[in-house]
Order: C-alpha cells, then sequence, then structure tokens
C-alpha cells in the first residue's frame, strides 16, 4: 500500500515546489530591503557645509595610493560605507599632502534620489562604487559599496609587482 509520502514523483514536485517558494520569498524580502541607486557623475563636490566627511584610508597604498575615497555626508543624511578603514574629518585642510593633490582627480558622484542629494562620493578613476538605499536601517539609509580593483597596492595576489601593478610579460 502506497501513501503520498512514498511516491518519488509526488516527493520531488513537493520538493521543487517548496524551493521555488523559498527561493521567491527571498527575492521579495531581499528587494524591499535594499534598492540600487543609480550613480549620478557630476563635475565636482560643491563647497558647502557637511555634516561630516568619510575618508577612505588605504595604508597598504604607501606612498601614493592611501586615499581610497572620500564621502561627503549633506546635514541629515544617513550614510554609510563597506570599507574597512573609514576615518571622520571635518575638512579637506585635514588630508595628506600627497592625497590632496590626488584628489581632483577623483571621479564624484552625488547620492540623489529624484530631485534630493544626500551627499557625494569621490574615488579615483579606477575604483568603482555601488550605493544602495536602505529603508530598514535608520542609521544607514544609503551604503556606499566601493568596489576596489585587484591591481591597487595591498590588494590581489602574489602575481601583483611593485606598486601594484601587473608586471607585463617580456
Amino acid at each position: 500500500m502506497r501513501t503520498g509520502f512514498t511516491n518519488p514523483k509526488k516527493i520531488k514536485k513537493d520538493i521543487v515546489m517548496l524551493l521555488f517558494l523559498v527561493i521567491a520569498s527571498v527575492l521579495i524580502s531581499c528587494d524591499s530591503h535594499r534598492k540600487f541607486i543609480k550613480k549620478q557623475e557630476v563635475a565636482s563636490v560643491p563647497h558647502d557645509q557637511y555634516q561630516r566627511i568619510i575618508k577612505l584610508y588605504n595604508p597598504e597604498g604607501m606612498p601614493d595610493k592611501t586615499l581610497a575615497g572620500l564621502v561627503f555626508v549633506k546635514k541629515g543624511a544617513k550614510i554609510c560605507t563597506n570599507y574597512p578603514r573609514e576615518e571622520t574629518i571635518k575638512s579637506l585642510d585635514e588630508l595628506e599632502s600627497i592625497e590632496k593633490h590626488a584628489y581632483p582627480d577623483f571621479t564624484t558622484y552625488a547620492i540623489q534620489v529624484g530631485k534630493e542629494i544626500f551627499g557625494f562620493i569621490a574615488i579615483p578613476v579606477e575604483y568603482n562604487v555601488n550605493v544602495w538605499e536602505t529603508k530598514k536601517n535608520n542609521e544607514c539609509q544609503f551604503k556606499v559599496d566601493i568596489v576596489i580593483p585587484h591591481t591597487i597596492k595591498g590588494i590581489g595576489g602574489p602575481f601583483l609587482g611593485p606598486g601594484g601593478i601587473v608586471p607585463a610579460k617580456p
């Protein structure tokens, strides 16, 4: 006598249906949790007063690649980053001289939803950034996700040459 629990075809169909429901619920919950913000490139960061400036510090990039980026947070905005070594500074005057020299060549993006701008991001040209809006987190409405290329000194594997550059083949 066979029951519904011993029928292999029914068990397989039930497992597939359960798996589909679990994946669908995860995707729906993730979609409501974070939303990707389209990058809005701007010419430069306006000279306004900012609540704080987050300096993304890369000590392994000595001597000339120590600045991995800057995040300018407007008053009232709740912005955080995924970068492991951040320092809060009040103004660009607190940057080292080599960092001040490198900063003007950075690519700059606005953290913008609709017409409202919450802050700005300045990163080296070879870096990339993703911005996520998180509605469920009261302390971090916008998450700045810095994507560092593997050719930067201090990042990558043992095959990198001096200064983090991949050596050319002879």
